[in-house]
């Protein structure tokens, strides 16, 4: 059985999870780490979909050993005079790997506890052991240089995986970073000693809160800590020169209201510090024999708690496609189209959903400078002139919408009135349970929509299966598998397809009948269940269009979409 020898550099999540995969795959691994762990890191709240990917690399019982605080959601104070909404991770079990909460976790111990994993079955792992330099320039192999004891030494593999965070050397070697002009933040926090306030359905949650410099983040984590901290404009970087860290944190924090209402009198418990490298990607996640994974690929606002889960999806992704080229070296360049594609969406959806709250919020906020900053007024706004993703997302705008932006605003409003409490105050009364009514209302409304389609147009004249890959869930190797498109660059990747789906289509493309008559046919081919879905995902790529008996197009506004929450993990 074919083998790769692969080299990863950095030992945090990114790096102890693809190591576990690869492992798994039974590949030979080597992970060098700069630092001795455990070492200090931010980033404590996890998304479930992380919990699932752990669970099925075998290290659940070790991770309910540690007793974590159980986080059940996301509660954000979004916006001055908005009443609570609280993003839940209630799912169906569908699956033993599909989870219904995460864990907050102190990142020193968590992380070693992934390394320690990783080397106790017999992966090599090389603490304070520092990459000084990668050579790409061998189409055969790649060759690091590493400092031990002391002294440079060359290793040799037939792959690297850079997980080095954000100093990583490669993506500073080959000038591959571009920062972000919309997100120009930068954070400042510390930790408080107190219990959670709250004992019900609220116990656990992280807080995102709102406040005239910026928001606000509280995520209680274990030994009744909470970490706390603030994400402002780099602009205020004079301003913590000239007062120091301390003076700035905490006059700041005090400007948000909500928050202290929540710390109460709780005591500063560490340090204050400081990150600013800030909202970040690459021009290339992968090529030949590299793969970027985690912080060292991209970065960006922490909003929704994405940062350990885009580490190891893209992780577990990167493993998965060196072991594909490793047993199918013609598929390579196939491969790594795969992974760009993927990893490159995984992390624009998140900036759906950055660009959306923030634009909502900065329309409640005082006109500071922060949410000046951070609203989008225009679709021709020079800051998006790399998102794709806007295009996407208001191209299925209602045209006289009053404009693509004010459809985009309402993405998060959707968000926000399915999860909006009943009282305009947090209170331990709010129970899971209560969202249940809006859920209701935006499934009715949804379905009414559909419902209301008596006609789709099929975007271009043909109805073809094209190849891509998905990580299979439990062995988590890449497999071929074929997804619908046009022919002319448009396709929806979610799903697999078959010929007779496509078949159906194909139909719809020289027919133009409408929902409920697709519905029946996708029943008939065994696609009932994901039928709906199936359908929102085609017209969110553009490849449907609907229309009512009048004539006019139906506008279907979908959830926002990102990775780690719900049943369909992207891993």
């Amino acid at each position: 059985m074919a083998r790769s020898k692969v080299a990863i550099i950095g030992g945090g999540p990114a790096g102890s999870v693809a190591g576990l995969t690869l492992h798994k795959l039974g590949h030979d691994v080597t992970v060098y780490e700069r630092s001795a762990f455990p070492r200090y890191r931010v980033g404590e709240s996890l998304l479930p979909g992380t919990m699932s990917i752990l669970n099925r690399l075998g290290l659940q019982e070790k991770i309910d050993a540690q007793n974590y605080v159980k986080k059940p959601s996301a509660t954000f104070l979004w916006g001055q005079d908005q009443a609570p909404w609280t993003f839940s991770f209630a799912a169906p079990k569908v699956a033993p790997w599909v989870f219904d909460h995460a864990v907050q976790v102190k990142r020193g111990e968590f992380d070693q506890l992934l390394l320690d994993e990783a080397r106790s079955r017999g992966i090599a792992v090389h603490e304070e052991t520092p990459v000084t330099d990668v050579d790409l320039s061998d189409p055969d192999r790649v060759v690091l240089t590493v400092r031990q004891g002391g002294e440079s030494v060359t290793v040799e593999s037939d792959f690297v995986i850079d997980a080095a965070g954000s100093g990583s050397p490669l993506a500073r070697k080959l000038g591959l970073r571009q920062y972000d002009e919309f997100y120009r933040n930068f954070a400042v926090w510390s930790y408080f000693r107190m219990e959670d306030p709250f004992q019900g359905d609220l116990k656990g949650t992280t807080y995102s809160i709102t406040f005239e410099d910026g928001w606000v983040w509280m995520i209680p984590v274990k030994d009744d800590l909470y970490s706390v901290g603030l994400v402002v404009d780099r602009s205020k970087a004079a301003e913590v020169r000239e007062r120091g860290a301390d003076d700035f944190y905490t006059e700041t924090l005090a400007k948000c209201a909500k928050a202290m209402d929540i710390l109460g009198d709780a005591e500063q418990a560490d340090e204050v510090r400081i990150v600013q490298d800030w909202s970040y990607d690459t021009s290339l996640f992968s090529a030949d024999r590299f793969f970027l994974c985690g912080d060292a690929a991209c970065f960006t606002d922490p909003l929704f708690s994405q940062g350990v889960h885009l580490a190891s999806q893209s992780a577990v992704s990167a493993a998965a496609a060196i072991d594909r080229i490793t047993h199918h070296g013609d598929e390579k360049d196939a491969v790594h189209a795969w992974y760009n594609r993927t990893y490159r969406e995984a992390y624009e959806q998140y900036h759906q959903f950055l660009a959306s709250f923030y634009t909502f919020a900065s329309f409640t906020e005082p006109d500071s400078e922060f949410w000046r900053k951070r609203r989008i007024t225009e679709s021709d706004d020079d800051r998006l002139t790399r998102k794709k993703w806007f295009e996407s997302l208001v191209g299925n705008g209602p045209k006289d919408s009053g404009g693509t932006v004010e459809s985009f605003r309402d993405r998060a409003s959707t968000m926000i009135a399915i999860g909006r409490h009943q009282r305009p105050e947090l209170s331990d009364d709010f129970s899971e349970a209560e969202l249940n009514a809006a859920r209701i209302r935006w499934i009715s409304d949804l379905t009414k929509r559909l419902n209301s389609i008596s006609r789709f147009q099929w975007t271009g004249g043909k109805a073809v299966l094209k190849p891509h890959y998905r990580v299979e869930p439990i062995g988590l190797r890449l497999e071929q598998r074929e997804i619908l498109a046009n022919g002319d660059g448009l396709d929806m990747a979610q799903y697999p397809m078959d010929d007779a789906t496509r078949q159906i289509f194909q139909d719809l493309a020289e027919e133009e009948f409408g929902y409920k008559a697709l519905v029946k046919r996708l029943g008939a081919v065994g696609k009932q269940e994901l039928s709906t879905q199936i359908v929102l995902r085609l017209m969110e790529s553009g490849l449907l269009t609907g229309y009512d008996k009048q004539g006019d197009k139906v506008y279907v506004q979908g959830r926002l979409h990102f990775g780690g929450v719900g049943v369909e993990y992207e891993v």
